[in-house]
């Protein structure tokens, strides 16, 4: 029997990919209910010569309660995790596909990295990004034990403080 082996730092990524989309759907839900009920409470009003300042006093109103879900925040949030999301993905699949160490580590590199960054923090960036691989090959290949997944989250944990730096530093 094939056992399949569980990516939980993926699954952690994906969690937090789908609660950023929940919520983003949820706030532009209400959202879109405000504009509908507005829509409602001017209609008494769009008759000609009606009160102009009622139309705009009930406008204001949902404006204000519009922005209190504060939707670009929670589209930032969901940004950052759909690119996290992919950023993970995209370097196990990379380990996974390619058994070229040096390839390897050259792609996750480039993927994660801008060129400034690099030019600044290659031999860092190599070091990380190596041992990230390596831990993930051994719990790819070998053993997918706690131990394991925990080097494969700290690694990554250092490869993502790297990428935070280097966005400060931009």
């Amino acid at each position: 029997m094939m056992r399949v082996r569980r990516h939980h730092l993926i699954e952690e990524a994906k969690a937090e990919l789908d609660l950023a989309y929940n919520e983003v759907k949820r706030a532009e839900t209400h959202i879109m209910e405000l504009e509908f009920e507005f829509n409602e409470r001017i209609k008494p009003f769009q008759t000609i010569g009606s009160d102009r300042a009622q139309i705009q006093a009930l406008n204001e109103e949902k404006e204000r309660q519009q922005s209190e879900f504060d939707i670009e925040q929670l589209y930032d949030v969901q940004n950052e995790s759909v690119q996290r999301f992919a950023r993970i993905s995209a370097s196990f699949a990379i380990v996974g596909s390619i058994d070229d160490e040096t390839i390897t580590v050259d792609l996750i590199k480039r993927l994660l990295f801008n060129e400034d960054a690099i030019r600044v923090n290659n031999l860092s960036i190599e070091k990380n990004i190596r041992t990230f691989q390596e831990g993930l090959r051994e719990y790819m290949r070998k053993a997918s034990n706690q131990s394991n997944d925990r080097k494969v989250r700290d690694n990554w944990a250092a490869l993502e403080g790297m990428l935070d730096s280097s966005a400060e530093a931009a």
